[in-house]
């Protein structure tokens, strides 16, 4: 995990809060919260807490959890200097019963990609367990790459962000292995001012695509309910969507 405790320090530069992204998951559960205010979501992959901040301020009762020590420390940094009460946990995805009892949650939102990290068991135990997690009609709110676009046009990255005071850019790489079904996920954190790289990276990821992610989430007890190809809400493309969005009810 150091190089996502190095990433942390420019983390907001680079994936600043969407604000449609957050109104997407406003309204996925917003029609929970008109029936009572006391709404619970947990954010899974939390990074430095921007969506968890934004949502409590909104009137979610909001707990987070991320793996990365740094990304938790900023979080709660950023809660302490905006005064809105959000309870952020270092915690992996298949651990959240260590911390969390049963029907804990009106709602879920993996975002940011989160999901892939795991590996093609894992996120069906993850699934399990985030039904498990959740009320009755309780909903989960799923972003990922549109990994059928990248497959289908053998796409060998993403395009580079630049941080909007155009100080660092970071690039993003794939290298897909069809033997294992495993990209590989290469990328670095540029300072754009003297191409210093900062820090760099190469991991794992699943290529869950939209068929294999439907099938999981009902196989764990979710209702499929949208599917979204960008966080503005519009349709999701197989061949041209970047992201793939789904959200869910529990059976």
């Amino acid at each position: 995990m150091e190089f996502y405790s190095e990433f942390s320090k420019n983390y907001d530069k680079i994936f600043p809060l969407n604000s449609k992204k957050l109104e997407l998951i406003d309204n996925t559960f917003k029609d929970l919260k008109e029936k009572r205010e006391d709404i619970r979501l947990l954010d899974v992959g939390c990074g430095t807490g921007s969506y968890a901040l934004a949502l409590a301020e909104k009137g979610y009762q909001v707990q987070a959890v991320d793996l990365d020590a740094e990304m938790i420390s900023i979080a709660e940094s950023k809660m302490k200097k905006a005064r809105i009460k959000v309870d952020f946990y270092r915690l992996g995805m298949l651990n959240l019963s260590r911390k969390f009892k049963s029907a804990s949650f009106d709602g879920i939102y993996v975002i940011g990609n989160v999901l892939v990290h795991l590996k093609k068991e894992e996120i069906k135990e993850f699934l399990a367990l985030a039904a498990g997690l959740l009320k009755e009609n309780g909903k989960i709110f799923i972003q990922i790459v549109n990994y059928q676009r990248i497959l289908e046009l053998n796409l060998d990255g993403l395009p580079t962000i630049y941080s909007k005071d155009d100080s660092v850019r970071f690039e993003r790489n794939y290298e897909y292995d069809k033997t294992e079904n495993i990209i590989y996920f290469k990328t670095k954190l540029i300072d754009h001012f003297n191409d210093q790289i900062l820090s760099e990276n190469k991991i794992e990821l699943y290529p869950l695509c939209k068929s294999e992610l439907e099938a999981d989430l009902q196989a764990a007890g979710f209702k499929v309910e949208n599917i979204w190809g960008s966080p503005g809400g519009d349709q999701y493309r197989e061949l041209s969507s970047i992201p793939l969005i789904i959200t869910t009810q529990k059976k």
